[in-house]
């Protein structure tokens, strides 16, 4: 079921989300949120809650964080921390007093290079060297071979992960931590940290951000930021004092399209324009030309980076960064900024969040809040006074099943009681106003999750959590660190909400019998692929295919309404009885402009039975028609039939016929037998029908259909569309920009000339490109690709089988990933050919290439 207008976090029970709640008095679980990546390497994407204020082994404010694996069996309405056991997560207890360790937790990628999603989490109050609150981030690399109940982190010694220490005292490293992607473009993700009480060149707390490269040449046990020498890291240093710089950092995923990725710093401090407290945050270009071991923010001139200033004093725009994902559905990353301070329409503190639109056009030295006009970028304003809308702020993936990313915002301190809400805004194609209005989310657009208790803090963090349930959907985790369950007060709870796909529609075919005389109802199914709290509409229209509107049926359109909850309706066409010998005859129903739905199968076939009978026939026929609309029927016996000119409609039936379109739009159907049917010039519809059938449309854009048996089918000349359907077909398009199905079978496509798109279907097909930029989609089977010349497409898909690509150009061919995410594929060498797989399974084979070819920049 999709989403309504407001979701109560108190219902979820399993089904829709489920509730993971903390485990001792002041605990603060869920003050710190994300997803985890895959972190156990079973394919399923993990959590990681932090709770600052835990006191394990006794040690008051040492601070816990805990990793909750992701299942496809399923979860209860509630989980409780306590119960980790290593089979279903971990705890990773802190080691001093007053570390407060998971203020802030993240995944962080894979740092290491092994294929395995790694952990980053923070501990500001720790005292490494004796310096306190310093502060030290803990990174703890995944692995396959399991985890205990419990990690305990001084056993890190480089090989399970390692420790980072702050540089000096009341630095607060780690206050905010966060994968970076790959900023320096060699293949492995890196880390951002950020230290917002350092004071750099004497400036106090002007802030500063740590990059840490990684590496697969391993880590020591501890790694000191003070000595990132630009081969291994970088430094970059708040500009003014009081910015905050580094209060909240994020990976920025790749915002100007360059195949690299960026990252992004918040200074909620900072002072743009004389804007006291308006805040900035600065975007910093990842690139492969290396850098420096100190960058200097105040160097950012549009090509390396930029800033982006708030708008109004006391704004602090930048309290909270965030990827965005791509929320616009251009190919291009987008960022959310948060500004608690704002008063949008007057409404004091009640916070605005901005999205900046990614774009491979270039962007100025600095871009001013003030400027997004829904072309560029815009702002999401909250809804009441002190809500302080943005104080958390994160992509949530793709939560609707659209295909295109969606934002999670958090709003804390929302409702009179400071219950708080978070808001899910969905990303779309269409552009956006300049400003949205969080009150009209309305469950197309976007939904309201609203907290459960008074005082709880409920979206005081907001992550997007990737895929915890294994269903191909994305869902996203809440945090409300004030909430007393089981009466621990502040024990701190996390509520998980499940993605949910938009409904698709489809709708059956039909078969009926004409009759003699009257009418006689066909009813065609539309389906709903499941039940949705919002209204679905969608327009159909009857049109001509071989039968004839108001001979043969009585043509009919409108618009078909499922209320909430409904998943079935029927549209009715009237087939006209008669007496006339004419063969099965069919017509078209076609469902267009769905609203809160998508179309699956837009087209339902209507197939009109002659029940008429005629009389004996001589067996072997050669029947030619005139100059005009022939319509002839061939019936037994193997039958010559020319059609000349005009559209005709030839039907061979049954024996091995041999039909002639001529000139025209013509409709061959070849019936039963091995059948060879030449549609001649113009846009012809041929269908083989049962039988080893051999197809050619000539010149044309004709549409060809094998039907049953091992079929060969040629386009010809023009824009053809040639479908295998089953058993072992031959499809060759020649020229013009064809589409090419095999469907079942193990097919053989061949493409050639144009810019063509084949599709093997399911069984082990060949397809070949030919000359022209191709899309090629071998999907389901082990199938060969030969891309040829040109700039081809290739897609791959979890569950499709391993396809070969024989001769795949570097920098020429691209392979676009359906539904799955770079970072989590695994690229390696095998033999003299590149293996790409995703966790367990094997997606992709590249002949003769060395992995050194291919990078981040090859895929779409």
């Amino acid at each position: 079921m999709s989403f309504g207008s407001v979701l109560n976090a108190s219902t979820l029970d399993g089904s829709n989300g489920f509730i993971i709640n903390g485990v001792a008095e002041n605990d603060r679980s869920g003050r710190s949120v994300s997803g985890a990546g895959d972190i156990n390497g079973d394919g399923i994407d993990d959590l990681i809650i932090g709770a600052y204020g835990a006191a394990p082994n006794g040690n008051s404010g040492a601070g816990a964080s805990y990793v909750v694996f992701g299942s496809q069996t399923g979860f209860s309405a509630s989980l409780d921390l306590a119960a980790l056991d290593g089979s279903n997560g971990f705890v990773i207890n802190g080691l001093a007093e007053d570390d407060l360790l998971g203020r802030s937790v993240s995944g962080a990628g894979d740092i290491n290079g092994d294929g395995i999603d790694d952990l980053i989490i923070g501990a500001y109050g720790a005292a490494p060297n004796g310096n306190n609150f310093a502060g030290i981030s803990y990174v703890v690399f995944g692995r396959q071979m399991g985890f205990s109940t419990s990690l305990d982190l001084d056993t890190l010694n480089g090989s399970n992960g390692f420790a980072i220490n702050g540089v000096a005292e009341f630095d607060l490293s780690g206050r905010s931590v966060s994968g970076a992607g790959d900023i320096n473009g060699d293949g492995i993700d890196d880390l951002i940290i950020g230290a917002d009480g350092a004071d750099p060149n004497g400036n106090r707390f002007a802030g500063t951000s740590y990059v840490v490269f990684g590496r697969q040449t391993g880590f020591d046990a501890n790694f000191d930021l003070s000595t990132l020498d630009g081969s291994n890291g970088f430094v970059i240093n708040g500009l003014v004092e009081d910015d905050f710089s580094g209060y909240s950092v994020s990976g920025a995923g790749d915002i100007n399209g360059d195949g690299i990725d960026d990252l992004i710093i918040g200074a909620y401090g900072a002072n743009p324009n004389g804007n006291s407290d308006a805040g900035t945050s600065y975007v910093v270009f990842g690139r492969q030309t290396g850098f420096d071991a100190n960058f200097d923010l105040s160097t950012l001139n549009g090509s390396n980076g930029f800033a982006i200033n708030g708008v109004a004093g006391g704004d602090n725009s930048g309290y909270s960064v965030s990827e965005a994902g791509d929320i616009n559905g251009d190919g291009i990353d987008d960022l959310i900024i948060g500004a608690v301070g704002t008063d949008p329409n007057g409404n004091r503190f009640a916070g605005t969040s901005y999205v900046v639109f990614g774009s491979q056009t270039g962007f100025d030295a600095s871009l001013d809040l003030s400027t997004l006009n829904g072309s560029n970028g815009f702002a999401i304003n909250g809804v009441a006074e002190l809500d302080q809308l943005g104080r958390a702020i994160s992509g949530a993936g793709d939560m609707n099943g659209d295909g295109i990313d969606d934002l999670i915002i958090g709003a804390d301190n929302a409702d009179n009681n400071y219950i708080g809400a978070s808001y899910v805004v969905f990303g779309r194609r269409t552009e956006f106003e300049a400003s949205l209005d969080l009150a009209t989310l309305d469950g197309s657009n976007g939904f309201t999750i609203n907290g459960v208790v008074a005082d709880g803090d409920f979206g005081q963090s907001v992550s997007g959590a990737g895929d915890i349930n294994g269903d191909g959907i994305n869902d996203v985790i809440i945090g409300a660190a004030s909430v007393d369950p089981d009466g621990n007060s502040n024990a701190g709870s996390s509520y998980i909400v499940f993605g949910r796909p938009v409904p698709s529609l489809q709708i059956s075919d039909v078969q009926v019998n004409e009759g003699d005389a009257g009418t006689t109802a066909a009813r065609f199914t539309v389906s709903l692929s499941n039940a949705t709290l919002q209204t679905v509409t969608v327009d159909f229209a009857v049109t001509d295919a071989t039968a004839t509107a108001g001979s043969d049926y009585t043509a009919t359109s409108g618009t078909l309404t499922f209320a909430r909850g409904e998943t079935t309706a029927t549209l009715t066409v009237d087939i006209l009885g008669d007496t006339q010998l004419e063969g099965d005859e069919t017509f078209t129903v076609t469902l267009r402009n769905p609203t809160n739905a998508t179309l699956s199968d837009a087209e339902g076939i209507g197939t009109i039975r002659d029940d008429d009978r005629a009389g004996p026939t001589p067996g072997d026929d050669n029947l030619t028609g005139t100059n005009g609309r022939d319509v002839i029927f061939a019936l037994a016996g193997n039958d010559i039939v020319r059609g000349l000119g005009d559209s005709d409609r030839l039907f061979g039936e049954d024996g091995n016929d041999r039909l002639f379109g001529g000139e025209g739009d013509d409709r061959l159907i070849g019936g039963n037998g091995n059948d060879t049917a030449s549609g001649g010039p113009g846009n012809d519809r041929i269908l083989g029908d049962d039988g080893r059938d051999r197809l050619l449309g000539n010149i044309g854009n004709d549409r060809l259909v094998g039907g049953n048996g091992n079929d060969v089918l040629f386009g010809g000349v023009g824009n053809d569309t040639l479908i295998g359907r089953t058993d072992d077909d031959r499809l060759l398009a020649a020229a013009g920009n064809d589409l090419l199905r095999g469907n079942l079978g193990n097919d053989t496509l061949n493409g050639q000339g144009g810019n063509d798109t084949l599709r093997g279907g399911d069984g082990d097909d060949t397809l070949r490109g030919g000359v022209g930029n191709d899309r090629i989609l071998g999907d389901a089977g082990n199938d060969l690709i030969e891309t040829g010349s040109g700039r081809d497409r290739i897609v791959i898909r979890r569950g499709q089988g391993l396809d070969r690509v024989t001769d795949f150009t570097d920098g020429q061919d691209l392979i676009a990933l359906g539904g799955i995410q770079f970072r989590k594929l695994t690229i390696q060498q095998l033999g003299n050919d590149v293996l790409v797989s995703k966790g367990t399974e094997s997606l992709l084979i590249l002949q003769n290439l060395n992995v050194e070819q291919i990078s981040r920049a090859d895929f779409v």
